[in-house]
């Protein structure tokens, strides 16, 4: 056959180099360039002078970081590529650590994943690749590694407990006709010794309950919390970060159980800042608005573009009215001389009461008495007490920021924080595939998304250099 020479069993008489077989631009190649030139000193400090020799933390460090780069998670998986793909091989340079060394490697390491994921950003800075001036903020909902069934209020978890004992007092009886009264605990079968287990554990879930004073608690992963999430309520973490506008690299990291982002917006400057230095531009949506960040922001010298959610929603077209056709917010003008707002018809809208609202300040409740004889009242509201407005203390910082946005200037810098923060999540979630975390616990969860941050921005270094984007960079 006029075919070339195949032989699987022929051997070559000079070994090749593992890095032949991978090109110089290749991710695997490139990672190990950047990790050898980053300060692994918190990695070494940890190991022991004692006992067996342990794997170099370099090479553990190169391995899991191309796994995250790659969406590969599970210590098994990445055990399996150890054997397998070449790249890996070549990262590992031979070596195959088992999946619980791998997994016991990350578990210990997890604070120092977070030290490494700030050299990384340096290096991403000092090639050229941010411009720090625009940064974004945003938020978004990852699962727990945590069953959405394991989840106890204080009525389930005594539900629970009162069933489990009722189960338990029948069984004991009838153990003791079947068996004899006499029989040790040893000889009870195995189903119902894991009823009293459940049971202890159980009450532990009841003694955290009450400690951490929580509506709600899960049992495998106490830490994690119920949030909204684009799949329903789950069991899960709210993730943040702090996107600079260049290549779309994330300068800051954090993971907490408040589903809310308000009160993590000036955690995440203030991490920003010791991470790049003082910020210019910030831009966030919504949800992190408040009248006391926007005080705080200005405070720092800060240009921020973060709207309110009433302005918001009446930029969607969802109009801070009682209904169709009924008259809108904006059509009550402030007067602020006299402490009250001024409707449509010429009436006045005066102070009433403070308004209590659940952990935010009070909100000043302005009411109208004119409303009965009024020839407008069908446009105004459907309230048999009249049409009332309410106004927030921080309603200076509120409108002051509305002007801002309303600006063209404003109109364009907001426009780039959806091209700027938005489509990060969207590339962690879908293009490497991280959507549920695999640690457990808060602490834990931090250092693995820090983990997760470094797969990004080294996939953004791998992609820039590919691209020519970094040519005379320093």
């Amino acid at each position: 056959m006029n075919v070339k020479d195949y032989d699987q069993n022929q051997c070559l008489m000079f070994p090749p180099h593992l890095s032949e077989f991978l090109s110089d631009d290749h991710p695997a190649v490139i990672i190990s360039d950047i990790v050898d030139t980053m300060d692994l000193g918190c990695l070494y400090r940890k190991l022991s002078t004692e006992g067996n020799q342990a794997y170099h933390p370099k090479m553990m460090f190169k391995i899991l970081a191309y796994a995250y780069t790659n969406g590969i998670f599970s210590s098994r998986k990445i055990h399996k590529a150890l054997h397998e793909s070449v790249a890996f091989i070549f990262l590992a340079a031979w070596q195959k650590p088992d999946f619980r060394t791998i997994s016991d490697f990350r578990k210990n390491n997890l604070s120092e994943f977070i030290k490494l994921f700030n050299q990384l950003v340096d290096i991403c800075n000092r090639l050229g690749m941010m411009s720090l001036g625009h940064l974004s903020i945003d938020g978004s909902k990852f699962k727990a590694n945590a069953a959405d069934r394991a989840t106890y209020n204080k009525k389930r978890v005594a539900d629970a407990i009162n069933d489990l004992l009722e189960k338990a007092e029948q069984t004991d009886h009838d153990e003791d006709q079947r068996y004899g009264a006499d029989k040790t605990g040893d000889q009870i079968p195995d189903e119902i010794r894991r009823k009293k287990s459940r049971l202890q554990k159980l009450k532990q879930i009841k003694e955290q309950l009450g400690q951490s004073r929580k509506e709600k608690i899960n049992a495998t992963d106490p830490d994690a919390a119920f949030m909204k999430t684009t799949n329903g309520i789950k069991t899960s973490y709210n993730a943040q970060i702090t996107v600079d506008e260049a290549h779309q690299v994330i300068v800051a990291s954090g993971v907490t159980n408040d589903p809310s982002d308000t009160s993590q917006l000036l955690p995440m400057v203030k991490q920003t800042e010791e991470a790049v230095g003082r910020i210019d531009k910030l831009s966030a949506d919504s949800g992190y608005s408040s009248g006391d960040n926007l005080q705080a922001l200005s405070d720092r010298g800060i240009d921020a573009h973060i709207p309110d959610a009433n302005y918001q929603a009446s930029q969607r077209g969802k109009q801070d009215s009682p209904g169709q056709g009924f008259f809108t917010r904006a059509d009550f003008r402030r007067d602020e001389l006299n402490d009250c707002f001024i409707c449509p018809a010429g009436e006045n809208l005066n102070f009433v009461r403070l308004q209590k609202v659940k952990n935010k300040p009070p909100l000043r409740l302005y009411r109208c008495t004119a409303y009965k004889d009024c020839p407008l009242k069908k446009r105004c509201t459907k309230a048999r007490s009249g049409r009332s407005i309410t106004l927030n203390i921080h309603d200076t910082q509120f409108k002051a920021m509305r002007t801002k946005l309303e600006s063209p200037h404003g109109k364009r810098l907001y426009a780039k924080r959806k091209f700027i923060v938005e489509p990060v999540f969207g590339h962690i979630k879908e293009t490497i595939g991280f959507k549920k975390f695999s640690l457990r616990g808060l602490e834990k969860v931090i250092g693995e998304f820090a983990l997760v941050c470094m797969a990004h921005n080294l996939r953004k270094i791998i992609n820039a250099l590919k691209n020519g984007a970094l040519q005379g960079a320093t």
